[in-house]
């Protein structure tokens, strides 16, 4: 059987061979040699199977007999508590790395087909992830290597048919069989299912992602925070995955999942006027009245800073200075002093012409959040009376004064 894949790399290069004595790798081999590549093998043995050292020499004899550099190395981790797939693929990327930059190759091969595609758009179907893409990419680039993966478009039946034809031996792995693994799952489950069928539903299903990703982009260049809740509430559920995972800090993408997706359409429910679930860490989906934010909060902390005279310094929270908006200021009597410039207590409370009003009330009237009321700075005077709230309250007799001292919030 002749099995005509096309290879775009250049035949000067100097490329790296993953081989684990499977149908696959073997069939990728022998395509690569008889296409006269300049290659190098590698192999992991895992030692978990009786079997593992009879494949490695299988493949070895394979390379000492074309004169094929091969290089291989025992699976020597402690993975208790672990996953052994995640553990196992971290180690064995860190021995191509190792191989890769020591001869200076050019690309990785590795043997994955269509029928990895196929369990792989199964696999992330079911898990409880934002998915970019359901795919396995033809090219990548993992621990700065370039990686190739030219088999995409065979089924394993396929690669099985070359070797038996070409008389290229190999090993197959019971334990890729055994029901161990979801990924093993999903392989028995297809076993006997229309596979054309699953992966054109796989490619209309990625066109489906990467055009809703594209409206999600659009969408963010042209808004920025506080979004505003009227306008997510009519998007649809896909359109909210991708929203969360690209309008959130890069640091946290990880984060997102499909619960974070049903929080954020429980905000949507809640007549709550404050609202604020957690990501990750300190960092924070926020609902202030009508808009969405996505912030770090600090834990709340208390100020106070005292002054005798006119000063001009800059914290944390605020800054003063001589000059500001007319909202960010007051007039300052000489018996005002000392003040003090805080945040707010509970039970703080304002005079206004008429009767007293507390504060906390005073700006959720004004549907300032609550994560800003808490480190809201005010001025509090020697009598212990609060003349001023950020940008919300001036003393009523002050109002038509000429303000003499400014308190700039810092709005986080």
């Amino acid at each position: 059987m002749n099995m005509r894949i096309l290879f775009n790399q250049d035949k000067k290069g100097l490329y790296l061979v993953a081989c684990s004595g499977g149908p696959d790798s073997m069939a990728l081999l022998d395509l690569l040699y008889h296409q006269h590549f300049n290659i190098l093998v590698a192999l992991v043995n895992y030692k978990k199977r009786l079997e593992s050292d009879e494949e490695e020499a299988m493949v070895k004899a394979y390379c000492m007999k074309r004169n094929i550099p091969f290089y291989s190395t025992e699976f020597q981790v402690n993975y208790e508590k672990k996953s052994f797939q995640a553990v196992a693929r971290e180690f064995r990327y860190d021995f191509f790395s190792k191989l890769y930059h020591e001869f200076h190759c050019d690309g990785l091969f590795v043997a994955h087909h269509k029928d990895d595609v196929i369990e792989t758009y199964l696999l992330k179907k079911q898990r409880n992830v934002i998915n970019l893409s359901y795919l396995i990419e033809s090219e990548t680039n993992i621990k700065n290597m370039k990686v190739y993966r030219p088999l995409l478009h065979c089924y394993k039946e396929e690669l099985l048919q070359y070797c038996k034809a070409n008389e290229v031996e190999y090993r197959v792995d019971k334990s890729n069989f055994l029901p161990i693994y979801p990924r093993n799952i999903i392989r028995k489950q297809i076993q006997n299912l229309d596979k054309n069928a699953i992966y054109q539903q796989a490619l209309d299903d990625e066109a489906t992602l990467k055009h809703k990703q594209e409206e999600v982009l659009n969408y963010l260049n042209n808004h920025s925070m506080p979004y505003r809740l009227d306008d997510l509430k009519q998007k649809d559920p896909l359109f909210l995955q991708y929203f969360l995972y690209f309008a959130v800090d890069p640091m946290y993408r990880h984060a997102i999942n499909n619960n974070q997706v049903s929080n954020l359409i429980k905000i949507f429910g809640s007549k709550k006027p404050n609202l604020k679930h957690k990501i990750e860490k300190n960092y924070y989906m926020i609902k202030a009245y009508d808009n969405l934010v996505f912030k770090e909060i600090e834990s709340a902390r208390t100020y106070c800073y005292l002054l005798n005279d006119f000063e001009y310094f800059d914290t944390s929270y605020f800054k003063t200075t001589s000059t500001g908006a007319k909202m960010q200021g007051i007039y300052l009597e000489k018996s005002d002093f000392p003040i003090k410039i805080r945040n707010i207590k509970v039970g703080d409370v304002v005079d206004l012409a008429q009767g007293h009003k507390k504060i906390n009330r005073l700006l959720i009237d004004k549907k300032i959040p609550i994560d800003r009321r808490k480190m809201m700075p005010i001025i509090e005077n020697a009598q212990g009376k609060i003349i001023y709230v950020s940008e919300n309250y001036r003393y009523f007799t002050r109002k038509t004064t000429q303000n003499n001292f400014f308190v700039i919030e810092y709005k986080k």
